[in-house]
């Protein structure tokens, strides 16, 4: 053998051994599900959009047609754990919107039609978990985050760095993540960003108390806008637009951001006797825009009550409304990253828990368009067997004012009653399968011209967690 290839072949191997020694080290974890559902719904978020969507009217519509369609999510996670001090953590998803929507395509959601083929890999969340000296956590890079409010004011995933501390009665978190940076002027000058300080303390055996803070500031640069003057156009043969000879243009600067908005607020976590109270109050101050002041603020209460071998609950939550809207932060794209108040357990009034990335709802956040919300759940949970249980739950909503979002006239502020029920049956320790079903009745800030359909909402769905 020449040298060069002996030499080639031991840096190879060197090469090879070097990789190789550090990953034999590894404990790879993984983890995941698979979700899947038929739905059959007059409210469908596959694409029957009202015209007054802006309007708490999101798929709703007058002699709305019955649709049904099946959904499919798969969501992957793998850690790479070097040791109880570093671990790499990653999460993935895939979505089928709906199946037979396309094939052979780069869509988010997309592929499920005949052939598939499509590029539709989500990532989530990649970042670095570290156990550093002195019992401090670090998460390092995009991460799920949300608030202690029930994730009101944001439930999504962030790039930021996170530090936690651990105490034998109190824990402390503090936060720095970065929303947007834009790309088109100098990067770190025109941002988006969060701070967020979060503690809390427990009291006794029964009583826990928090209290968070979180500071957003948006300054980012919104450009300008060139417009050309109103002459002719001229195409070339290949198609070519070409603008015609003495056109004029003219260049309007966008209004730059002036968002810092500050968000104060207490929650607590009590048992009182075999009742078990959550709640929480927060305030916003500060700067919407130059001339806009921050004045958001939301009350909320919650219990659970052992009941009859099984499990009652209850949620009320107020959001001011008007000059006293609450605050959510919104994505690049303008989509909301306020969390849908899962707590409530609705499938129609709130975002439901099961809905994919084509969920819809006719309060999507708590800032609900400006008008805030008003909103009162009770809900029993009950395990017939090991294997069986079900849960039964009514709700209502309506707006803390009226704030005249486009859309029609509005006789008053109730949105409307909404039941709903649920069964599970685990075919295995890790696969269940369920039916979940409900129905709104409409209340009278819907009952004029038009004059939408109550609501409805099935489905049969499949789940397997690994």
């Amino acid at each position: 053998m020449k040298s060069s290839n002996l030499m080639a072949a031991l840096v190879t191997m060197g090469l090879a051994a070097a990789v190789a020694t550090p990953a034999m080290a590894l404990e790879n974890q993984f983890s995941g599900s698979f979700t899947s559902f038929y739905d059959v719904s007059n409210y469908s978020a596959a694409g029957n959009y009202g015209a007054n969507a802006n309007a708490n009217a999101a798929g709703l519509e007058k002699n709305a047609k019955t649709e049904n369609y099946f959904v499919q999510r798969v969501r992957l996670g793998y850690t790479a754990k070097a040791s109880e001090e570093v671990k790499l953590v990653t999460k993935f998803e895939l979505d089928y919107n709906y199946w037979g929507n396309n094939s052979y395509t780069n869509q988010r959601g997309g592929g499920g039609a005949l052939g598939a083929d499509s590029v539709n890999l989500e990532t989530k969340n990649l970042y670095l978990d570290l156990n550093l000296p002195g019992h401090v956590n670090a998460k390092i890079g995009m991460q799920g985050y949300n608030d202690s409010f029930k994730g009101i004011i944001f439930d999504a995933d962030m790039a930021g760095i996170l530090l936690s501390h651990e105490y034998s009665k109190a824990s402390v978190a503090a936060g720095y993540f970065r929303f947007s940076d834009r790309a088109g002027s100098t990067l770190g000058k025109y941002t988006y960003d969060m701070f967020s300080l979060d503690g809390k303390y427990t009291v006794s055996k029964d009583v826990k108390i928090g209290a968070a803070y979180y500071f957003f500031n948006d300054n980012r640069d919104n450009g300008s806008t060139t417009t050309a003057s109103a002459a002719p156009t001229y195409v070339t043969a290949d198609g070519t637009n070409l603008y015609a000879p003495g056109t004029t243009f003219t260049s309007t600067a966008n209004p730059k951001n002036a968002t810092k908005v500050h968000t104060v607020g207490l929650n607590v976590e009590a048992a009182a006797g075999p009742v078990t109270l959550t709640g929480f109050a927060l305030a916003q101050f500060g700067d919407l825009t130059k001339t806009e002041k921050a004045k958001g603020f939301a009350l909320n209460i919650g219990a659970k009550l052992p009941l009859a071998g099984g499990t009652a609950r209850t949620e009320l939550l107020y959001v001011g409304g008007g000059k006293n809207a609450l605050y959510v932060p919104a994505s690049d794209n303008g989509g909301t990253e306020g969390g849908g108040f899962y707590d409530a357990e609705m499938i129609m009034l709130n975002r439901d828990k099961n809905a994919t990335t084509i969920d819809n709802a006719l309060v999507y956040d708590a800032n609900n368009y400006n008008q805030g919300l008003i909103m009162g759940s009770l809900g029993y949970d009950y395990n017939f067997t090991p294997k069986l249980s079900g849960s039964a739950n009514a709700g209502f909503a309506a707006i803390a004012k009226d704030v005249n979002v486009p859309g029609a006239e509005h006789k008053s502020n109730y949105l409307g009653t909404e039941i709903n029920c649920e069964t599970n049956y685990k075919l295995m320790p890790s696969v269940t399968v369920g039916a979940r079903a409900g129905y709104v009745f409409l209340g009278d800030y819907f009952k004029s011209s038009p004059k939408f359909d109550n609501p409805y909402d099935v489905k049969l769905i499949a789940k397997y967690a690994f």
